[in-house]
Order: structure tokens, then C-alpha cells, then sequence
């Protein structure tokens, strides 16, 4: 007689292995195969956070090998710092930064930038970690990514081959830049720099990269207006015309027209502006279509190239319509100086359609039959 639970031939050994390890036995028993196809992850535990005293050694470290320009050893301690970041996120970022990692990181960038020997494997890594913490501009140590090395250092990754650092290039190069003048006026003395920026936009590495640049830009031309020509040299209102044409994001043409608004500051680039067919029909259109920002800059372009080119932008202003928007900018309300704008190009458009219909000797290329009647 067989009992159920016995077997022949080791048939019940096949499904189950006992292993006796001294006086405590482990079973070991097969998984069937429907439990093994299914999708089951093992989730590890999370690591302890990083400790203050922890903090404190790395940062030692760190500032050691950074004296001694020992590169390897630098690099495999950013590494470790990037990795704990990511290990236990906001907890260990916040620990690094209050025991000063910021300081350390932007002195090991500064020393090796100004050595003469090619460290950008590490200078790649730090900057990496840096601009992963962005904004930092308040954060002790920051300062020093706007020494003249490490902005020269930061150009240079701008034009590299590689998207991801010129896009951290063009982060940190935006946040340096809007500490202090000081810092915009040593990036523009550097070559490349401008041409650098304008490259981001035109390759178009990412949004936020395009963002970053045009908002560098910004600051750039605000603090110095003589930049603005030789950026407008390089091409930049016609990048702004198809970035505002193609990109159909708000935040894009915000920043397009802020920095066109500012662009109009200067009497020679204005004139470069007026020669771009595509802006006034452009800017007329942007008129209560994105924002208030938006319609704020819309106006204050209009009017600044109204200055300079008197009658002939009223003509063509009206064409597309310009009147009609801005009786509605009135209508609706806007800030003071943009209604004062407002309120003077509107007279002047009046003016100028009148003296048209009453002269009736308006020339054809003026293209005028269809314009419809103000009031």
C-alpha cells in the first residue's frame, strides 16, 4: 500500500529540496510557472539619509583634493555627491547645501577651470550637479561661477557638441548673469559668448534651454544696450520673428517680446527691426492674443518704432488692424503706461487715416482700398 503523500522513485523530492544547515531546515520549493511570468519587482529599502557629520566630511574632502588639483579624486567625490542627491532627494540636497557643498563645488569648477591642462570630464560633472540645484543664486559660494575662468569655461561648453552640457552651460550662464552687472559686463568681453547664445536658439536643444537663452539675452542687452547691435548683427530678430511665427508656447513669445521690447531701446537696432517685413504684421497680431505681458510689449514696440519711423509704420499698421486692437486694449483696461501708449498711437492712426481719405491722393502701393473706417 502506497500512502498519498509517499512517492516512488523521488517524485516528492522533486518538488520539494530539503537542505538542513544545523538544526534549522530550509525549504526550498519550485515557483509554478504561472507565478514566474508574472510582473513582480522586489523593492528595495530605502538608504539612510546623509548625516550633518557626513556632510561636513565630503565637503572636507572635497576641498582638500580640489587644493591639491587632485582630478580623479575630485571627480569620483562630485560623482558620489551627485548619486546621494539622488538617493534620498530633497533630504540629502538639503543637508549637502546647508554644510556648505555649493561653496566647495563652485571652488574644485573656478581652480581647475583656470589650469591650463583639459579637465572637462570633471568641469562637465560639476557643472551637471550644479545646475540640477537651480536657482542657486542666493546660496553661498554661487558667486564664484562668475569668476572671468569660469565664465570663459562656461562659453566654451555653450559651442560643444554634447546638448546636455550646453544646455546646463546656458542654465548657469542665466543664473551668474542675474547676481550682479559685474558678471554681464565680463561675459560680454568674452568671444563667443553672444554667438554661443544665438546657437542654442537657433538649434533649438530643448525649450527650456531656448527659454534660458533668450531670458540671457535679456539681462545682457537691459544692462548694457550697446549689446544689443551686435546681437541683432548675429541674426537675433529674425530668430524672434520665427520663434514667435512657429513656437506656439506662451512663455516662448513672452520672452520673444520682451526682449524685442528692449531691443527697440536702441536707435540702430530699431532700424534693423523696422527692416524685418514680418514684425509689425507680428506684433499687431500678439495684441490681446497671449497675455498681458504680452500685449504690454506688443504696445511699447509699437510705439517705440512709431517714434522713430513716424508716418510710414502708422500705414502699415493700419493694414493689419491695429486700430481696432487697440481701441480694445483701452476698452479693457491695461496699466497706465501702456494706456498713455495706447492712446497716443490711436490718435495718430486717426490722424494719418484722415489725412489719407481727404487728400485723395493716396498712392497705390499703399494698399489701402480695403482698410474699413475707424469710426
Amino acid at each position: 500500500m502506497v500512502l498519498p503523500w509517499r512517492s516512488r522513485g523521488g517524485r516528492r523530492a522533486e518538488r520539494r529540496n530539503l537542505s538542513t544547515s544545523g538544526d534549522t531546515s530550509v525549504v526550498k520549493i519550485k515557483v509554478p510557472a504561472q507565478l514566474r511570468s508574472s510582473k513582480i519587482e522586489l523593492v528595495q529599502s530605502p538608504r539612510a539619509p546623509l548625516t550633518p557629520r557626513d556632510a561636513v566630511e565630503i565637503c572636507r574632502r572635497l576641498e582638500n583634493a580640489t587644493a591639491r588639483e587632485e582630478n580623479a579624486e575630485c571627480l569620483e567625490i562630485v560623482s558620489k555627491i551627485k548619486n546621494l542627491a539622488k538617493d534620498n532627494g530633497e533630504t540629502n540636497k538639503k543637508c549637502l547645501l546647508q554644510y556648505g557643498v555649493v561653496s566647495e563645488l563652485t571652488s574644485c569648477f573656478q581652480r581647475f577651470a583656470s589650469t591650463r591642462e583639459e579637465h572637462a570630464p570633471l568641469l562637465e560633472e560639476v557643472l551637471s550637479v550644479i545646475t540640477s540645484w537651480l536657482p542657486l543664486n542666493r546660496t553661498e559660494g554661487f558667486s564664484k561661477m562668475g569668476s572671468t575662468a569660469s565664465l570663459k569655461t562656461l562659453v566654451r561648453f555653450l559651442n560643444a557638441p554634447d546638448a546636455k552640457t550646453r544646455q546646463n552651460a546656458v542654465f548657469c550662464i542665466r543664473e551668474v548673469i542675474a547676481i550682479d552687472k559685474r558678471f554681464v559686463y565680463a561675459l560680454t568681453d568674452i568671444e563667443g559668448a553672444f554667438e554661443g547664445l544665438i546657437k542654442i536658439i537657433k538649434d533649438s536643444v530643448s525649450t527650456s534651454s531656448t527659454k534660458a537663452s533668450i531670458m540671457a539675452i535679456y539681462r545682457i542687452i537691459s544692462c548694457d544696450n550697446k549689446t544689443a547691435s551686435k546681437l541683432v548683427n548675429l541674426g537675433l530678430v529674425a530668430l524672434i520673428a520665427e520663434m514667435i511665427v512657429n513656437n506656439a508656447e506662451k512663455s516662448v513669445c513672452e520672452r520673444c517680446l520682451v526682449v524685442l521690447n528692449v531691443v527697440c531701446d536702441n536707435e540702430q537696432s530699431r532700424e534693423d527691426v523696422l527692416g524685418n517685413a514680418l514684425i509689425v504684421p507680428l506684433i499687431v497680431k500678439k495684441i490681446l492674443r497671449v497675455s498681458d505681458l504680452a500685449t504690454q510689449c506688443s504696445v511699447s514696440i509699437l510705439w517705440k518704432l512709431w517714434r522713430k519711423n513716424n508716418d510710414h509704420l502708422l500705414v502699415e499698421a493700419l493694414q493689419v488692424g491695429a486700430f481696432e486692437k487697440l481701441l480694445v486694449v483701452l476698452q479693457v483696461g491695461c496699466e497706465e503706461k501702456t494706456k498713455e501708449r495706447a492712446s497716443e498711437l490711436l490718435r495718430n492712426l486717426n490722424r494719418c487715416r484722415n489725412e489719407m481719405e481727404n487728400t485723395n491722393c493716396v498712392d497705390s502701393s499703399m494698399h489701402l482700398k480695403n482698410v474699413k473706417k475707424s469710426f
